[in-house]
């Protein structure tokens, strides 16, 4: 089976309750059988604690993308995969972005913001799920894209049931190219 790595970028403070719900949310809809999903994380405190701890639970492989002196070392186990660097904050964000397949943002402030626009530069789909967090205000500034060179659709949700729609469409599209091929 493929395998689909999905980054995710959120806040590294203790999630809103608004976000907490998204995330059980995300995971009670997200019923993609045609991939092996692999998240992609920057590290193992606030929201990305919070979503890798909930991933792990439903079985889910996590992969997590350190910065130099990280806060706190994430669970050892056979779900999870550690890469240490020795980079800073926004050097490990392009590792996370290029790796990924899509990436998803859950709501953060300017290293979630950095992290969509680099994903864009790479090509890769970005969701934005709208939560109230700074990261909102990129729905507010573009649509569709984040410049006219067309890189990448940007697709901003209100909810996550719309959120899993279009990730369910980016992966049906993906599959579809694939096997043209």
């Amino acid at each position: 089976m493929e395998k689909i790595y999905i980054g995710v970028a959120g806040t590294s403070e203790q999630p809103s309750t608004k976000l907490i719900n998204a995330i059980d949310g995300f995971f009670e809809k997200l019923t993609i059988t045609n991939y092996k999903i692999v998240f992609i994380l920057g590290g193992y405190w606030g929201f990305m604690k919070y979503f890798a701890d909930k991933a792990v639970e439903k079985e889910y492989e996590v992969v997590f993308i350190l910065p130099d002196h990280p806060h706190t070392l994430p669970p050892n186990n056979e779900n999870t995969i550690i890469i240490q660097t020795d980079l800073g904050y926004p050097t490990r964000s392009t590792i996370l972005c290029k790796t990924s397949d899509v990436l998803i943002v859950f709501g953060g402030k300017i290293g979630s913001m950095i992290e969509a626009l680099l994903a864009y530069d790479f090509g890769k789909p970005v969701i934005i799920l709208k939560s109230g967090y700074d990261s909102d205000k990129l729905c507010s500034a573009y649509k569709n894209y984040f410049d006219k060179r067309a890189k990448a659709p940007i697709y901003c949700v209100d909810n996550v049931e719309e959120l899993v729609n279009i990730l369910k469409s980016i992966l049906d599209k993906r599959r579809l190219s694939s096997s043209i091929i």
